[in-house]
């Protein structure tokens, strides 16, 4: 492990990862290429949350399906005592699948990892998505559940937001959202292999090819879509062209080979610069948005670890500052 500025690398990687890389690889990734964008086709892979969501959930773990705002939700918790710095804090995770599929099922296990490291309450999020709603319909949801849980929760000042991929861009538009419009700012926000960017053809076509599962032609035919609609995205289109000053403490992880490495490396350096607080992780031999994967890789519990130390870390200093 090695470290430049807020980056952080890690170069250590698992049998059961490079495996998972390559499997992806051989597999996932031509799937992906050839799937059709059309409705049907985000309707079939919408049934895979379906599917999961018949599997016994996660053990030990107290699952109870909620409503914030009228936006479906699942509150999970884990009977472990909150880790000190911890008390009173909520995470508000949203989920990732490029606004076309996963959800709440998918998402699960990742989400009782994170409610049993921390001992704090997991709100997941169950937004629109593609065919019933483009990124603007997405964020309405997302800042819709945020400023009900505000209302909610045991303490609105110690609220986390957090996501992966695209619930990443929604964790960070909430973020920059509620700043801009003057209510409490989210006390931390988790990006894992966040989407950062919506304009991703801008970047070197040769290192984008190079993500393990995510087909870049796929994200062009996307792209589209994802704007269209009658709701607008307020503030900046793309977080990575938001002010960093309206963000609180900032955590992103990314694989080494995948498309949204280039644009958190960028906003990292922009955070830096202004002064503002950020920790990245980049990860050799992951896959995109690999904690997502829950106990069944080293790393992925790894990264659990390191964002409950972030995340405590965030709050103590945000009740120092409040004192």
């Amino acid at each position: 492990m090695r470290t430049r500025e807020s980056i952080v690398w890690h170069w250590d990687v698992s049998r059961r990862a490079r495996m998972t890389f390559w499997f992806a690889r051989a597999f996932v990734k031509p799937l992906f290429t050839i799937w059709p964008t059309t409705d049907r086709g985000i309707e079939l892979l919408a049934a895979l949350d379906e599917l999961i969501d018949r599997l016994p959930k996660p053990k030990g773990l107290d699952i109870e399906a909620i409503s914030l705002g009228g936006v479906p939700c699942e509150k999970i918790t884990h009977p472990r005592p909150t880790v000190t710095s911890m008390d009173g804090a909520t995470i508000l995770y949203f989920h990732g699948g490029g606004f076309v599929f996963c959800g709440l099922a998918t998402h699960r296990a990742l989400c009782g990892l994170l409610a049993a490291r921390s001992g704090a309450p997991v709100v997941s999020v169950e937004y629109r998505q593609l065919p019933k709603g483009a990124i603007g319909a997405s964020l309405v949801d997302a800042m819709t559940a945020y400023t009900e849980m505000l209302k909610v929760c045991d303490d609105p000042t110690r609220v986390i937001v957090a996501g992966d991929s695209a619930g990443g861009y929604l964790a960070m538009k909430v973020a920059e959202v509620a700043a801009l419009r003057g209510i409490t700012r989210p006390a931390a926000v988790i990006g894992y292999s966040p989407l950062l960017n919506l304009d991703l053809e801008d970047h070197d076509p040769d290192f984008m090819k190079r993500d393990a599962y995510l087909p870049m032609s796929q994200v062009a035919k996307l792209k589209d879509r994802w704007l269209a609609g009658p709701d607008q995205i307020p503030g900046a289109q793309s977080p990575v062209n938001a002010d960093p000053a309206l963000f609180p403490p900032v955590f992103l992880t990314a694989a080494e080979y995948e498309i949204m490495r280039p644009d958190v490396e960028i906003i990292t350096d922009r955070f830096d610069r202004e002064g503002r607080p950020i920790e990245t992780h980049i990860w050799s031999g992951q896959i995109h948005a690999f904690p997502v994967i829950g106990k069944v890789l080293r790393e992925s519990r790894t990264i659990i670890g390191l964002t409950v130390d972030f995340a405590s870390r965030a709050l103590t200093e945000s009740k120092r500052h409040s004192a």
